[in-house]
């Protein structure tokens, strides 16, 4: 491996080539612009959460490690503004079910309701399984993710992803800017991750290579979504993550706490993670080291980033249940590497031979 190839260089010069205005690490946005007047629904999002102030004034790092009566009590989220400082508070820990966050809102009852506790036992559990079912008082965490992204300095913003990382979770790489076309390329946050591994073609057997991960020559295989798809990219990708061993959610996916939760903010996330060897044969399923990436949505919706994974890696896997009407889209687009489909055969949907005519 040639540990002096900067993978941060290399994505810069495709995002210049996407978006000729490209400036940097920090300014890195793809797409046109298109602000609307008024509210936004980033900023509407962010006002349900409490976050709305953070938008414009930045959280920093020292904000968040001052130790106040939040930090220091274990008390539930009680409403949708306690849930991102819940979510910081676990992540800042280090704490694997950081993202199994929600509330549960509480009912004060007068002295006369109280009388008649007996009656209101009933209406009680079936205000809770009203709640229970209001998709309106559930967040997706990756909007939470994406909502803290957004409101965070650069310091923060790193300290979050190293901490993400800590916990093998994805981290973002194309953050959305939901009321326009933008994203913004997130290297800065990603810089301090370390990573350690074993690559089958190292000289010595008990040795190791750990160095920044985004400067590591890796090749980039993305997964994105065509239309509606039965089979789910994340559970897909963490399966295949996942030691042998040991099943890990590295990805969000529909079966996790809030992850059927429509996304409000999130849709267009490109997320990355890794997939490291140890150096045992027996266990490895890649012998080098690969990054992975997962476009949040649909690609004809999201075309900018389609494009800029389409240019950087190695293999596209498009996922799909049906290529009728949209698979102009996957030919328009110029492809580095190779491009491979992922299709549910057992979907009434599925036809073998538009797939082979269009493909």
């Amino acid at each position: 491996m040639d540990s002096s190839y900067d993978e941060s260089k290399a994505l810069e010069d495709v995002v210049r080539h996407v978006d000729p205005s490209y400036t940097g690490p920090a300014e890195s946005n793809m797409g046109p612009q298109n602000v609307s007047s008024g509210e936004t629904n980033l900023e509407s999002f962010l006002d349900d959460l409490g976050l709305k102030q953070f938008y414009s004034n930045k959280l920093s790092l020292s904000t968040i490690l001052e130790i106040d009566k939040r930090s220091v009590t274990d008390d539930p989220a009680q409403s949708l503004s306690d849930l991102p400082w819940l979510f910081l508070k676990k992540l800042m820990m280090v704490n694997v079910t950081t993202r199994s966050v929600k509330f549960a809102p509480t009912t004060d009852l007068s002295p006369d309701d109280r009388q008649d506790s007996s009656n209101l036992d009933l209406y009680r559990h079936l205000d809770n399984l009203i709640v229970n079912q209001d998709s309106s008082q559930k967040v997706n965490p990756l909007d939470i993710v994406t909502a803290f992204f957004h409101c965070s300095d650069g310091f923060l913003q790193q300290e979050m992803a190293l901490k993400m990382s800590m916990c093998q979770f994805s981290v973002p790489l194309l953050l959305p800017h939901c009321d326009s076309e933008q994203s913004t390329l997130m290297l800065w946050a990603l810089r301090d991750i370390v990573k350690k591994f074993r690559p089958h073609s190292l000289s010595d057997p008990r040795g190791f290579v750990e160095e920044r991960i985004i400067e590591t020559n890796l090749p980039l295989v993305s997964f994105v979504r065509l239309g509606d798809c039965s089979i789910s990219k994340s559970q897909v990708l963490n399966k295949l993550l996942s030691n042998p061993q040991q099943y890990h959610d590295t990805f969000i996916h529909h079966d996790m706490d809030c992850g059927d939760v429509p996304r409000k903010i999130s849709n267009g996330l490109v997320e990355l993670s890794w997939y490291l060897p140890c150096g045992n044969k027996n266990i490895d399923i890649f012998p080098e080291p690969v990054a992975v990436a997962n476009l949040r949505g649909d690609i004809v919706k999201y075309d900018a980033q389609y494009s800029f994974l389409c240019q950087t890696s190695t293999a596209v896997f498009v996922f799909f249940d049906n290529l009728d009407s949209n698979h102009s889209l996957l030919t328009k687009q110029h492809v580095k590497g190779q491009l491979y489909f992922v299709a549910n055969a057992n979907t009434k949907s599925f036809n073998i031979a538009s797939l082979k005519k269009n493909c």
